[in-house]
């Protein structure tokens, strides 16, 4: 069955993860990815915080590329004055309960109070690109090292750049499991 993927704004925000996700379940098929329009414009509004230069066109752009790439887009009212605060002060486990989600990803998932009780899987990016590994990997060498490509896959160390950006991204476990398809494609 195919799983909903309910994807925070500190994922949106992030464009290491977010990318990962993106492409394996383009290679994969078993998950989609889903969000709200609040927390895309949460996701902006951090991406834009970042980087303040990055204002008026630019934030439109990054809002429209974060909604094509996204399966579905929920449109969910959350009472804000009984819902309580999410990762990173966002309600996403309100709107992921309210969207059917069987995961919400976020940096913070570990942080909401009374996650046994919630109808959905919790993980952060790392936990969730390790399943996706765990259940595809060939799935998972295969855009490792088409990533690695556009690098220069053949060249000793290509797979530093890319392990070294999804540790920076908060995804050691996964970044590991990278280094490895990689080395074991070469041999």
């Amino acid at each position: 069955m195919l799983q909903r993927v309910f994807v925070d704004a500190d994922i949106l925000a992030a464009r290491i993860p977010f990318e990962w996700l993106a492409l394996l379940r383009d290679e994969t098929g078993a998950f989609q990815l889903h969000s709200s329009t609040a927390v895309v414009s949460d996701a902006v509004r951090m991406w834009r915080d970042r980087d303040p230069a990055a204002r008026g066109a630019s934030a439109e752009r990054r809002r429209d590329l974060l909604v094509a790439a996204l399966d579905e887009l929920v449109d969910a009212e959350v009472d804000v004055d009984t819902a309580a605060p999410g990762p990173d002060g966002a309600r996403a486990h309100e709107v992921a309960v309210m969207s059917g989600a069987d995961v919400l990803l976020s940096s913070g998932a570990r942080e909401i109070a009374g996650a046994d009780l919630l109808p959905f899987e919790l993980a952060t990016p790392d936990e969730f690109l390790c399943v996706v590994d765990d259940l595809a990997g060939a799935a998972v060498r295969n855009v490792a090292l088409e990533q690695a490509g556009r690098d220069g896959a053949d060249a000793p160390g290509a797979a530093e750049p890319l392990t070294h950006a999804l540790i920076a991204a908060g995804c050691p476990g996964f970044a590991e499991r990278v280094r490895a398809h990689l080395r074991t494609s070469r041999a």
